[in-house]
């Protein structure tokens, strides 16, 4: 008896629990919060490893809408592709309008492989509008098998969604069901023909091609300034960007070091000489001083020059500016304390008012550019007005981006009567090329990635 009233008051609280989350659901005021309750909160009622929320959207793609632990899912993670395609399989088959447990049976040959490296049991379970029309749905991932009981919360928590869903996306599904009538009206005959033969015409139309582009704001022929001697920085005089003049001392290497061999060059310079002039002194009636001197007169040669290059070597401590300009450089933090090398850029002296674009094309995009193609310069700080340049220059070989993408570097110039931006700003170039026909600007990766696919 214990036993049955256990069972029965378990099934209460599971029922509760069921019917707080349809009122929560129907509390939803926007797609985004029916959506991360739909995928995290339903584990209160069946335990899974994982929920994805997809859709359909108004072109009958696929759509994934929400993953369970994640802020924002990457549609082009593998994973997810792989999801879409079990997605779009499983729509297809006769018990997709309800409930179940995707079997491996339900799945074509192609997708068998993909199917067991997943290694999970899933549950499939559809939203279904009035004309019982898949709108979309949600895909869970568990390691057990499930049990009638979970199938049967199940139906009912997905159809409250479903409900729900369909409320917060009621305009997107009505247009949704107007291009779909739109769509069958085009497939009659003679419009199938007409829009054929305005699609042709259209292929003929002259348009540039243009290539986007990640692009940022740099100074033009700038100073590199790097420490002088494989040293520490010490501390630094200037602020990043701030205005310096020239001789200005910008910042200092560590000096103990360099200090202390200078100042012991000069104790063994002070040594050396005392040892020469007695040796000196005494090469008048020793035979074997007179040998001497000319030894110790090569190390005190050798002790002055020590001392001269240990003394320089502090006057070069203090890096100065060698011109006038903005000193750029990443942060004082960034550098104070930490070994740097000859040679190694820590800043940058930079003229505010000459500047340019420096646009990294990938090799994927690069298309042909005049010699002074046209370049168009969304800033991030302010995208809704785009700067004008010109292209200056180009390079002749491909290398890494600062993204590490395999790239080809532009310079563009601003056109005169334009305020340079500031340096160090991020923006998106439009780069405009050589005009071709709209079939070739379309075309031209399809046409090119098959090349290479059948080495042509």
């Amino acid at each position: 008896m214990a036993d049955l009233q256990d069972d029965k008051e378990r099934t209460l609280r599971e029922l509760i629990t069921v019917l707080q989350l349809e009122k929560l659901a129907r509390a939803a005021k926007n797609k985004d919060e029916l959506a991360f309750l739909i995928v995290n909160d339903t584990h209160r009622i069946s335990a899974y490893e994982q929920a994805i929320l997809w859709s359909y959207d108004v072109t009958g793609r696929v759509v994934i809408e929400a993953v369970s632990g994640v802020a924002r899912p990457d549609s082009n993670s593998p994973y997810l592709q792989s999801l879409v395609r079990f997605i779009k399989h499983i729509a297809k088959h006769e018990k997709s309008h309800g409930v179940y447990e995707i079997e491996e049976a339900d799945f074509a040959v192609s997708l068998k492989d993909d199917w067991k490296q997943l290694g999970l049991c899933s549950l499939w379970c559809p939203f279904l509008d009035k004309e019982d029309s898949i709108t979309g749905g949600i895909w869970f991932n568990a390691r057990a098998h499930w049990q009638q009981k979970d199938l049967t919360r199940m139906e009912f928590i997905v159809d409250a969604y479903s409900y729900c869903w369909h409320h917060v996306n009621k305009i997107r599904y009505t247009w949704r069901k107007r291009l779909l009538a739109l769509r069958s009206k085009l497939l009659q005959k003679r419009i199938r023909f007409s829009a054929a033969i305005i699609i042709i015409a259209m292929m003929f139309i002259p348009v540039s091609q243009t290539v986007t582009a990640p692009a940022e704001v740099v100074a033009i022929k700038p100073v590199i300034l790097s420490p002088p001697v494989d040293g520490v920085v010490k501390e630094f005089h200037i602020r990043p960007n701030e205005v310096v003049t020239a001789g200005q001392i910008l910042f200092s290497l560590e000096d103990s070091e360099i200090k202390n061999r200078y100042e012991v060059g000069e104790k063994e310079l002070d040594v050396a000489l005392a040892d020469y002039r007695r040796a000196s002194a005494k090469a008048f009636g020793d035979e074997k001083s007179r040998e001497e001197v000319d030894l110790l007169k090569s190390v005190v040669e050798q002790k002055k020059v020590e001392v001269i290059y240990a003394k320089e070597l502090l006057q070069r401590i203090n890096v100065r500016a060698t011109r006038d300009g903005i000193a750029v450089y990443s942060d004082e933090s960034d550098w104070v304390g930490k070994p740097v090398k000859v040679g190694q850029k820590i800043i940058t002296l930079a003229d505010p008012e000459a500047t340019e674009l420096l646009v990294w094309v990938p090799v994927d995009d690069a298309v042909s550019f005049g010699a002074a193609a046209r370049v168009r310069g969304f800033l991030n700080v302010d995208p809704t007005s785009p700067v004008d340049a010109h292209l200056r220059q180009l390079s002749y070989e491909a290398q890494l981006s600062p993204d590490d993408v395999l790239s080809f570097k532009l310079h563009a110039s601003f056109e005169e009567g334009i305020k340079a931006p500031r340096i160090g700003l991020r923006a998106t170039a439009k780069v405009y090329g050589e005009r071709v026909t709209l079939f070739y600007y379309i075309f031209r990766k399809p046409i090119s990635a098959l090349r290479r696919y059948l080495g042509l």
